[in-house]
């Protein structure tokens, strides 16, 4: 006769895995905490600090210029990364937090943290080098992360928008594997085409607001909306450039 504590001990189920809150991989979690951690520990020193920061490491198409502009040896190059770390006030922050938050777990997922990275990275010097391009010599200075979550949200519209494959003979709702949209599958697709052609309408309202009023579409502030585009075109290339660890994954 089995007593009543080894009965219990035998009937005992482990208790079910909660789920995290928030549930993103640890490389997005990681950058988010650093863009939160750059701003917040920016409000806790000087404005005269705070200027410095950004004459340091804000992007200034004028450090390029033919006209002398003051600036740190080196800092015409390293800021074409650094700039993205850097954010006008907190709702610029949580804007491309949010955004990036939302994109980025499906690149991560798909290709890997050292992938995600170069992608993320790469689209935000794509940005650098589109706005000065555009604004060649300008005196102006840009800052935000916009461009890298341009070119995040590029690279995942091939993966949410991703093809199930069945088996031979498999029967419906049943699937061998999954794998992202291909160049052509993407023009193809109706849904990812829409979502593509509604981002890139967007940007041209805002660049042209921009250029008539002063300011951008929705914003009181001036959006660098060449940043954007160069860091999309640059995050939808780079993810077929990277995308060859597997084609396809099993489901």
């Amino acid at each position: 006769m089995t007593s009543h504590e080894e009965f219990n001990n035998t009937e005992k189920t482990p208790p079910a895995k909660a789920e995290p809150l928030i549930n993103l991989p640890p490389v997005v979690l990681c950058v988010l905490g650093v863009l939160v951690a750059v701003h917040l520990g920016l409000q806790f020193v000087s404005p005269v600090n705070q200027t410095w920061v950004q004459f340091a490491f804000a992007f200034i198409p004028a450090r390029f210029g033919s006209l002398p502009f003051p600036q740190l040896p080196g800092s015409a190059y390293w800021s074409m990364i650094t700039y993205g770390f850097l954010h006008a006030d907190w709702v610029h922050l949580a804007t491309n937090v949010v955004w990036l938050a939302i994109f980025s777990k499906p690149v991560a997922t798909w290709l890997g943290s050292k992938r995600y990275l170069i992608i993320l990275f790469a689209s935000v010097v794509a940005g650098a080098l589109t706005a000065l391009a555009m604004h060649w010599g300008q005196n102006i200075a840009m800052i935000g992360a916009s461009a890298g979550v341009s070119g995040i949200m590029a690279a995942a519209i091939p993966i949410m928008y991703g093809v199930a494959e069945k088996g031979p003979g498999m029967p419906d709702g049943v699937f061998l594997r999954f794998r992202p949209l291909r160049p052509v599958e993407l023009l193809q697709n109706r849904s990812a085409l829409a979502f593509t052609i509604l981002w890139l309408v967007l940007t041209m309202i805002t660049a042209t607001s921009q250029y008539v009023t002063g300011t951008a579409f929705l914003e009181e502030r001036s959006i660098a909306w060449e940043a954007h585009l160069g860091g999309f075109i640059t995050g939808f290339v780079a993810f077929y450039a990277l995308n060859r660890k597997a084609t396809s994954l099993p489901v």
